[in-house]
């Protein structure tokens, strides 16, 4: 225990130490976070906090592989450690350009898929896992189940990074349980990167909390993201443990819930996949009235709770711990319906009023119910939908056809 309070305050102080060298140097050269209609800060505040996370990760493990010699003799320089390294630097280099010359989803996206393709070739795969003790066997899909986990993770992470503190906080927590988790089995090295990264992000975390003084931006988010999906699956393998994969799965449940429906909210709806909104979970919080603050507690609050979730799980039988999933799985149904989300799933009464939407990309295009020429404009809590144009800050929803207008207030 003594390594691992070594090491956690290595990369702690040296978090603390270069946080805000790093937030004078993006400021300097521009690669600053600007307020818009989706951000809730107001002021400019530099994104480059990635780096920093970055930084203080390889330094501190360099420093204590001269404090400790111990730890870093018995480790080996392996192809498949190479390749983790280098699917890093491409992860996190398209991240940090795109923190100072923002980029297109499509070329993150691609360069994402490369990062993760690294990765495979280089032996960190996902070839089988166990669910609720049934064995499967990934075999000619192996590839694509490992970028779509590697995927998960990234934008899992990116997209929670929508609050001051929130992604930083969450992965602090999940890298902290995966360390008593592989202190536990015995994978000290594994324990070691976990230890250090809880490290790094609790500095950092001085500094992102709000009110922040500095973001990670997307280098910060997709290097937490490559880093946690990699180390998950090479520590699983090492202790031969099937569901120590799905640790950080559990106590990442919170972004990578939301990772999983945003894009189906937003195909629903009839936007971009992809495309940016203010709809998210945390979102939807601050919507119900809270203050950022307390979004941010309450969500550190049901990550530490399913932290403690997913080490009870560990150490149940497979039946049991099936049991426990189906569990956990209905109570975060439950919170996900009562904060509204699933709102944009069911306002069916709504939506069937944009059939006929033909040339506007609507999910119903093609139906002649309604007048192409007609003015219909359409607003679901969380969004401002015009069919053919958007009303941004509209305040209620109206649909006018045919020289009828319905009007509701908006939620």
């Amino acid at each position: 225990m003594t390594i691992i309070l070594v090491i956690f305050l290595v990369s702690l102080a040296l978090s603390v130490v270069l946080t805000p060298v790093v937030g004078k140097v993006g400021t300097w050269l521009g690669a600053v976070d600007v307020p818009d209609e989706r951000k809730v800060h107001t002021g400019s505040i530099p994104r480059c906090g990635g780096l920093a996370i970055f930084l203080a990760f390889f330094l501190s493990l360099l420093i204590c592989a001269f404090l400790i010699p111990d730890i870093f003799n018995k480790f080996e320089l392996t192809r498949e450690t190479g390749f983790f390294v280098l699917g890093m630097l491409v992860v996190f280099g398209v991240g940090i350009v795109d923190d100072f010359h923002s980029l297109g989803h499509k070329i993150k996206f691609l360069f994402q898929i490369i990062g993760a393709s690294v990765a495979f070739w280089g032996g960190i795969r996902i070839s089988s896992f166990a669910f609720i003790g049934i064995p499967f066997e990934c075999g000619c899909v192996s590839y694509f189940v490992t970028v779509f986990w590697f995927l998960l993770f990234i934008n899992a992470i990116n997209l929670v990074d929508g609050l001051d503190g929130l992604a930083a906080g969450i992965c602090f927590f999940a890298s902290s349980v995966m360390s008593i988790l592989l202190i536990v089995k015995g994978d000290i090295f594994h324990a070691v990167l976990f230890t250090s990264l809880a490290g790094v992000l609790f500095g950092f975390l001085r500094y992102n909390f709000n009110p922040a003084t500095i973001f990670m931006g997307d280098s910060g988010s997709y290097f937490l993201g490559y880093t946690i999906a990699s180390l998950a699956i090479m520590s699983s393998v090492k202790c031969q443990i099937g569901t120590l994969m799905m640790i950080p799965v559990i106590a990442l449940g919170v972004p990578i819930f939301d990772a999983l429906l945003s894009p189906v909210r937003r195909f629903i709806v009839g936007r971009g996949m992809f495309k940016a909104d203010r709809s998210h979970i945390h979102h939807r919080l601050i919507a119900m009235g809270l203050s950022t603050k307390r979004v941010v507690w309450i969500t550190y609050g049901i990550t530490v709770v399913l932290c403690i979730f997913a080490i009870i799980m560990v150490n149940l039988r497979d039946e049991f711990a099936g049991l426990f999933l189906i569990v956990l799985t209905l109570g975060a149904v439950i919170f996900i319906r009562k904060i509204g989300y699933f709102e944009y799933f069911t306002h069916d009464k709504i939506l069937r009023l944009a059939q006929g939407c033909d040339g506007y990309g609507g999910i119903f295009a093609g139906t002649p119910e309604f007048s192409r020429t007609a003015d219909r404009d359409i607003q679901v809590p969380g969004y401002t939908r015009a069919v053919g144009k958007y009303l941004p800050g509209a305040q209620d929803a109206r649909i006018r056809h045919r020289g009828v207008q319905v009007s509701a207030q908006e939620r």
